[in-house]
């Protein structure tokens, strides 16, 4: 793989490829709300061998996969339907899954290890905004960028609206999307990268599990948002006023 590539921001080397997610999620980089870092730099803080690691990446991105969605080349309204059916939908089915486990372990070990009750605040914490947020961008922002893209389908020009631009509702879902991060990455931390005690159950061990495939499917939620679907809106909204 040529060296170039470590001077590319991280979520637009995602965007190219998403496979590259799976990667930077072994390593613990950030490719949602820190997109925009090199690649260079990332792997420099996490000392990891850059050889090595692009390597990894171009046997990783040549591994065949029966079926894999191309989300840069999704219409947008298509995009904002795949993330509330996909992204959306987990939120909604994982929360009250690992709030019960997440109960359960306290209850049994919370004695023991004084950090659960960390975790169980954080996550409480985590989920009221995301469901908050989650309800914001499919009352108001989805709509409004299905509604440029249909202008865009008909020819027309977009009405004038009291709050601006759809920049104003975008740079607060990604204020928002940098608060989530932040606790995610608590939540992480606080498990010592979900790290399990020697003598964890089989719930304790469930619920890192899940823990863990939320904080993945976060990752991929976001990115899809901040790096493809907010820039691509902007975009279109800009060539639509112009």
């Amino acid at each position: 793989m040529k060296t170039e590539i470590l001077d590319f921001p991280v979520g637009e080397i995602v965007k190219a490829n998403i496979k590259a997610a799976e990667l930077f999620e072994k390593y613990s980089i950030d490719f949602c709300c820190g997109g925009g870092k090199s690649l260079k730099e990332a792997l420099d803080e996490k000392k990891i061998d850059r050889n090595s690691f692009l390597e990894e990446l171009q046997n990783l991105i040549n591994r065949k996969t029966i079926q894999e969605e191309n989300f840069n080349d999704f219409d947008l309204d298509t995009l904002c339907d795949f993330i509330v059916d996909k992204h959306h939908g987990y939120i909604r089915s994982s929360v009250p899954e690992i709030k019960n486990l997440m109960q359960k372990v306290v209850n049994a070990h919370g004695g023991k290890y004084e950090f659960l009750e960390i975790i169980d605040n954080l996550f409480s914490e985590l989920s009221k905004e995301l469901n908050s947020h989650i309800l914001k961008e499919e009352r108001v922002l989805f709509p409004l960028i299905r509604y440029l893209v249909n202008t865009q389908r008909l020819g027309e020009k977009p009405k004038t609206r009291g709050y601006g631009t759809v920049k104003s509702p975008v740079s607060q879902m990604i204020r928002e999307h940098d608060n989530a991060g932040i606790m995610i990455k608590n939540i992480a931390a606080a498990t010592n990268s979900y790290s399990l005690p020697e003598d964890a159950c089989a719930t304790f061990s469930l619920l890192y599990e899940k823990l863990k495939e939320f904080e993945n499917d976060l990752h991929l939620h976001i990115h899809l948002e901040n790096n493809i679907l907010f820039p691509k809106a902007i975009e279109l909204e800009n060539s639509l006023t112009n």
